[in-house]
């Protein structure tokens, strides 16, 4: 809106008042209502009918609207007819004193080369209505005319938030504190329970295998037990024993008992001899040393 910024610092103020003609400067104010209640928004029109080549600035949040507070503005266009323009303005004030009459004057402020002169309108009065008539002072405590609700009202829950980031800060702190502190016992005991728990479904399986096998001794029911014996021992080793041959794996893990139960094995699979349940459970105990063995190295690791 043209002219209607409210200069907040002004070097030197001219005040004139009267039925505020200024230099061909007329400002009036006025309310909208005659009374209003404590705390009630009242609506306070102020108006400027000025020489087209001047610039009148109007008051804006920061200005002391004293003995009211200021609660919002609306702004309209200024309108030029001729060598006349005319601006104007509604403020919305409430006031909390308890006087019976409320009285406010409004400038607006003409814009010079070295200073500004604030125009004043005419004051206006607004009554106040009062809700309680009476008179307090006069009437002792426990005979006060008050009213008793005992009905629930439901009032809005509000999250505090402030108060959750500082949870979560102080939790946040606590959690790096204890991982640094007891980080690799942590670890140490999450890498334990899953190499148990692998070991026992593994077993599980293989014995399960080793039943079918003792069932129907084929080189396919043999060959099913070995992978499941190479996939476990691929886990626990790190190793590729599904993708190692028997000769490959001996020359990693050097062992003449794991050598015979290999070579047992793979004359069941490829030789067509009948199946063997020693070898099996061969591999069902170098598979229990191997896991006892890395059992031992996690936990004096």
């Amino acid at each position: 809106m043209r002219r209607l910024r409210y200069l907040s610092v002004i070097l030197g103020w001219t005040v004139l008042s009267g039925p505020c003609a200024a230099q061909g400067i007329r400002v009036h104010g006025h309310f909208r209502a005659d009374t209003a209640a404590i705390g009630e928004v009242v609506p306070y029109v102020l108006t400027a009918s000025y020489p087209r080549e001047t610039q009148v600035l109007f008051p804006d949040s920061t200005f002391a609207f004293a003995p009211f507070e200021f609660a919002r503005k609306q702004s309209f266009p200024t309108r030029t007819s001729g060598a006349v323009s005319y601006d104007s303005a509604v403020y919305f004030l409430s006031t909390f004193e308890i006087d019976s009459l409320q009285k406010l004057r409004l400038p607006v402020f003409v814009v010079q080369p070295l200073d500004c002169v604030a125009v004043f309108a005419t004051a206006d009065t607004l009554r106040l209505n009062y809700r309680v008539t009476i008179p307090l002072d006069s009437i002792a405590v426990e005979k006060l005319p008050l009213k008793t609700n005992t009905a629930y009202q439901r009032v809005k829950w509000i999250f505090n938030y402030p108060v959750l980031l500082i949870l979560a800060g102080i939790l946040l702190v606590a959690a790096v504190a204890v991982w640094v502190i007891f980080g690799k016992q942590i670890r140490r005991f999450f890498a334990l329970r899953r190499l148990r728990r692998g070991y026992e479904n593994f077993q599980t399986q293989y014995l399960r295998a080793i039943d079918r096998l003792n069932a129907d001794a084929s080189s396919r029911k043999a060959e099913d037990a070995l992978l499941l014996w190479k996939r476990y021992m691929e886990e626990l080793e790190a190793y590729p024993f599904t993708k190692s041959t028997s000769r490959e794996i001996l020359r990693k893990f050097a062992n003449d008992g794991l050598g015979n139960a290999l070579r047992s094995i793979d004359r069941t699979i490829y030789g067509g001899y009948g199946a063997n349940r020693d070898p099996f459970l061969y591999l069902q105990t170098y598979s229990q040393q191997q896991f006892e063995k890395r059992q031992a190295e996690l936990r004096n690791g």
